[in-house]
């Protein structure tokens, strides 16, 4: 063959490659076509911005960026629902307010469009994710950075007191016992009043002990004896924490881990890059990483996830879902997770890409390893983020989690209570 027809061949090739990044966007199919994404400030959204030209110049499609922070952004992205504003057509949401926001019909139901664009293999994304965007047997957004819970802890502290690595509960217990001395703590958790603080930790223990939320009734059981034993050990945990950490949420769990305060941990998946990159880390190369611990009944991975989700009012669905299937997409996570920054993917084919693997190598392989396991254990349900009142149910238990740590509290009498202040919300919601 001519070597000038080699190189037509070559230049082809890369030019399909390219597109294929983007599939199944048509090339510039929506040239002249304008869409506003509001955005967190956040990792995921700094690498999908670095991306961003090449989708255009395949598409023909501008995409205008508002990044906020987190509580600015939902704010910002309620007010405009409320006021049926179209000034935003891609937005960005917590897994805890999707069924609320499907309910009020603020996001567009996606199924047609995932019905349609079959290749984008949405099996592929990590089960526990995609089901938690779903409402009435509908599904409302992409997964587009995701996390679940493992625990991490320091090597060198265990082998010097010769603790193995707890595999169960008991274990965990144990070891933060005898891990708390010379200035250390045995272990650091969430304890904050808050549904994302100590109400997302809760659950795990609530479940291990075979506890669940709600019968089929919605009537809570949470205060159950499952549930009372959950809480009590919860609490027996917190005697070995730092103190303050009553008051903590996951900034200040990672400092206390990072800075060599705490010798475990168990919280989110990527706390790991803040340990093993972050520039103030006293712990890099310390820090072990394995599945969270087993209970009575099991082990029970929390999840949390920030899905892309289509504006009911917007004037551009299929372009905003073309947008949204390009984010989320496994060829452009694996693009975006090869900085180092970005290890909170939400595809089992990106976990197994030996690239993603080599990059996020942490203690040996056991960070992406233990991780992918418990995306692939976790539940959408762990947290019942499908009733639209779950922030304001996970708050009212949280505060009485809390009262349990402080002494205030019997852990039988801070469920008892958590649960009256639940059944009241459900009975004002409308579910009896």
């Amino acid at each position: 063959m001519h070597k000038s027809n080699k190189r037509t061949i070559v230049a082809l090739l890369c030019a399909a490659m390219a597109l294929l990044v983007i599939s199944p966007v048509a090339a510039q199919k929506y040239k002249g076509v304008t869409i506003t994404a509001v955005m967190q400030d956040h990792n995921a959204t700094k690498r999908l911005k670095e991306f961003l030209p090449e989708f255009e110049a395949a598409t023909g499609m501008k995409v205008m960026f508002d990044v906020l922070p987190q509580a600015e952004l939902f704010k910002k992205v309620e007010t405009g629902f409320v006021a049926g504003s179209d000034d935003y057509d891609v937005t960005m949401t917590l897994i805890v307010n999707v069924s609320r926001y499907a309910r009020a019909k603020w996001i567009e139901p996606l199924d047609k469009y995932i019905a349609a664009n079959k290749d984008m293999n949405a099996d592929d994304f990590m089960p526990g994710f995609i089901n938690s965007q779903q409402y009435q047997g509908k599904t409302y957004g992409l997964p587009f950075y995701g996390e679940s819970s493992i625990l991490m802890y320091r090597k060198d502290l265990l082998d010097a007191a010769k603790v193995k690595v707890p595999q169960t509960m008991d274990e965990l217990l144990a070891a933060a016992k005898v891990l708390t001395k010379d200035n250390v703590y045995g272990i650091v958790l969430k304890g904050n009043r808050d549904q994302a603080s100590n109400g997302y930790l809760w659950p795990m223990f609530l479940h291990s002990w075979g506890g669940e939320y709600f019968d089929k009734n919605h009537k809570p059981i949470f205060n159950g004896p499952e549930g009372q034993k959950a809480t009590a050990f919860f609490a027996e945990l917190m005697k070995y924490a730092p103190p303050g950490s009553v008051n903590m949420g996951w900034n200040e769990v990672q400092v206390a881990v990072s800075q060599g305060q705490a010798a475990m941990t168990i919280d989110a998946t990527n706390f790991a890059t803040v340990f093993e990159t972050g520039s103030t880390s006293k712990v890099t190369g310390k820090i072990g990483y394995a599945p969270v611990p087993k209970g009575l009944k099991g082990r029970y991975p929390a999840i949390a996830v920030a899905s892309l989700n289509i504006n009911a009012t917007s004037k551009q669905k299929d372009a905003s879902f073309a947008f949204i299937n390009w984010a989320t997409s496994a060829e452009l996570q694996k693009k975006m997770a090869s900085s180092g920054i970005r290890p909170d993917v939400t595809r089992d084919s990106v976990f197994e890409d030996p690239t993603y693997q080599k990059v996020y190598d942490w203690d040996n392989g056991n960070w992406y390893k233990s991780t992918q396991q418990m995306m692939k254990e976790m539940r959408g349900d762990y947290r019942p983020v499908y009733y639209p009142e779950w922030v304001q149910i996970g708050n009212a238990i949280a505060i009485k989690v809390q009262s349990v740590f402080t002494g205030e509290k019997t852990s039988a009498q801070a469920m008892d209570e958590a649960a009256n202040d639940v059944s009241k919300i459900m009975k004002d919601a409308g579910y009896y």
